[in-house]
């Protein structure tokens, strides 16, 4: 889709879409994808040719080992639209958000900053019902108890 000098090029993918950046991976019925024209930065300074993507259908899904505790977070929603810049994911619709071994969320919004692997929801209304589970931490092991006695002194 072509737009004025100085627009976003934007690309529209339908079908079985699967996207891959590090560990992040996307899938969903449609995509949307807005990029910067070649040599143009942003309003930031930013000459990253991919600024956003907005995945919605399926649902959307979006999976991601987080690098800060290694955990793997799953995550599907009616509409998922990232910001490539800033990393933060807005899921839309039927949120399920899925921390692995750490707890779940379930609502219609949820904010992700897939650097940080911080989460925020609610909504403007505050009338949204927001359900979360979360894991109690594993208790530490005891240590053994010492049941093997010493020899008495000889060599």
């Amino acid at each position: 889709i072509a737009g004025k000098a100085g627009d976003p090029d934007i690309t529209k993918l339908d079908g079985n879409v699967v996207m891959t950046q590090g560990s992040m991976q996307a899938h969903a019925g449609h995509a949307t994808i807005y990029k910067n024209p070649s040599g143009v930065a942003d309003a930031n300074g930013n000459y990253a040719s991919l600024t956003r993507i907005v995945l919605t259908g399926q649902p959307a899904h979006l999976q991601q080992i987080h690098d800060g505790d290694c955990g793997l977070v799953t995550a599907d929603a009616d509409s998922i639209d990232y910001d490539n810049l800033s990393g933060i994911a807005l899921l839309t619709g039927n949120v399920t958000v899925i921390q692995h071994g750490k707890g779940e969320f379930h609502g219609q919004r949820m904010r992700y900053n897939t650097n940080t692997g911080e989460m925020e929801s609610g909504n403007l209304s505050g009338t949204a019902p927001v359900h979360i589970v979360l894991q109690p931490k594993a208790k530490p092991a005891k240590p053994a108890a010492d049941t093997q006695k010493k020899p008495d002194g000889g060599a």
